[in-house]
């Protein structure tokens, strides 16, 4: 066993969100929704930061899960408007990167 003492590699640049992933991701990896919904989200935050550690090719559609079901909550707790940002829209992902 050796030290590595090499300064870790660049990470590679971000991507834009893929809609298979995307797919891919609610339907193997989240579990079903009406399960999501009861889910807290700083569990869900955690669950999200686990498999993207575990499949990183979903990093990029995790914050638009995340940001899909905090939108989704708030607007059922009628906080809906400056409090909570909208939800990129598809084109606006694309654009963003």
């Amino acid at each position: 066993m050796h030290l590595n003492t090499d300064a870790p590699a660049d990470l590679a640049p971000a991507k834009k969100p893929c809609m298979r992933d995307l797919h891919e991701l609610v339907t193997h990896f989240l579990p079903d929704p009406k399960v999501l919904k009861l889910v807290p989200l700083d569990e869900l935050e955690r669950f999200g930061t686990e498999t993207v550690a575990e499949h990183p090719r979903f990093a990029e559609e995790m914050p638009l899960v995340l940001a899909y079901e905090t939108r989704r909550r708030a607007r059922h707790q009628r906080l809906v408007g400056s409090r909570t940002p909208a939800i990129p829209l598809a084109i606006q992902a694309y654009h963003l990167a």
